[in-house]
């Protein structure tokens, strides 16, 4: 996955080695729930930190470049907040 694909929709990532990126999320398990119900898997931060924020861990090993742009698109969609309906 490259920086471009995550930095299109303003997704803030990083990673040292390049086959884990760490990214901040509002809460760890709706992300990885939506990525799971698009077909990704990623893996909830909370084992992987101390003393950060919530965040999403995810290997990026055998991500093809070609997946790259879509699984930033449906990161973009799983970061959206949700919409509320009214209730009577």
């Amino acid at each position: 996955m490259s920086r471009r694909d995550i930095n299109q929709y303003g997704i803030a990532a990083s990673g040292r080695s390049g086959l884990n990126v760490w990214i901040p999320v509002p809460e760890e398990g709706s992300v990885v729930a939506s990525m799971a119900a698009a077909g990704w898997a990623i893996r909830a931060g909370e084992r992987h930190r101390l003393h950060s924020p919530p965040a999403v861990r995810v290997t990026t090993a055998t991500l093809q470049p070609h997946e790259a742009t879509q699984f930033a698109a449906d990161l973009a969609h799983s970061l959206r907040p949700a919409r509320r309906t009214p209730t009577a």
